[in-house]
């Protein structure tokens, strides 16, 4: 079950609750999305609007994060719940055989003379992995889905389906318009790797909530001391190292290793 999102505008001492209703029209939210695909919660690079795949159909809108995952987005618009899941996943069998190269490719179709390289290092810093989709994600766009279709969501990503779906809410009140977003399954219970080509592992799933960080000490410099009394570690040795550093979600919990030395504490990361 989702977190249902309440709205209330406050006059003096009295709370005034604001109705929530769907987007007006959902070829409004696909434009959103393509223009700040981080109201999704994760940064994106766009790599396609209406894909054509090779079963005639159209993907609403293709994007790839930081880690070369691909994630398919279908807005539900006028079909049932359930039509647009049976959708996301046949989109799903497509995108998983999808090449290096034809990623690349549809993000040339989709942005002609542009180059991915400078795109991804635009947004993301650095430049692409080595491989794009090794991975893929499957996200139904809705305002609103059935306790079944709920059901079949949840049963699919128990058994390992890289789906879910996020909610948008429109809120309208005196002449001002918001939109709020919830997911119906938790970032911490939903599967942590995608779809697609990646091998099966016995490695059990990550929670997405406990970090690794390596603390190399040097003189001058940083000092594990310094960090303690000023509550903070940092990332050296390379772009690569400071960009995964900012991933780390606020409440996340950091074990901290000294190279040679072993470990030396952890914590819950506070702020940024």
């Amino acid at each position: 079950m989702p977190l249902e999102v309440g709205l209330w505008r406050i006059d003096g001492t009295m709370p005034v609750k604001v109705m929530p209703s769907g987007v007006p029209l959902e070829s409004q939210l696909e434009i959103m999305i393509e223009a700040d695909p981080t109201i999704l919660g994760t940064p994106l690079l766009l790599i396609g609007r209406q894909v054509p795949t090779d079963y005639g159909k159209f993907i609403d809108l293709l994007a790839v994060d930081d880690e070369g995952t691909l994630h398919v987005l279908e807005l539900k618009r006028d079909r049932t719940p359930r039509e647009v899941v049976a959708q996301v996943l046949d989109y799903g069998s497509w995108v998983q055989a999808l090449t290096d190269e034809q990623v690349r490719n549809l993000y040339g179709d989709y942005k002609p003379g542009e180059a991915l390289e400078q795109a991804w290092s635009d947004i993301f810093g650095g430049n692409p992995p080595d491989e794009l989709n090794t991975e893929h994600k499957l996200t139904v766009v809705a305002s609103d889905i059935d306790p079944a279709t709920e059901r079949i969501i949840e049963y699919l990503a128990g058994m390992n389906v890289p789906i879910n779906v996020v909610f948008f809410r429109y809120f309208s009140d005196d002449g001002r318009a918001y939109l709020a977003r919830t997911w119906l399954l938790d970032k911490t219970r939903a599967i942590n790797k995608g779809g697609g080509k990646a091998k099966a592992s016995s490695k059990e799933m990550w929670n997405e909530q406990d970090w690794y960080a390596s603390f190399g000490e040097f003189t001058p410099g940083r000092n594990w001391d310094d960090a303690r009394q000023y509550g903070f570690i940092s990332a050296g040795g390379g772009e690569w190292f400071s960009k995964t550093l900012k991933k780390l979600p606020i409440g996340a919990r950091v074990f901290v290793c000294i190279p040679k030395t072993g470990y030396v504490g952890s914590s819950n990361l506070r702020g940024k």
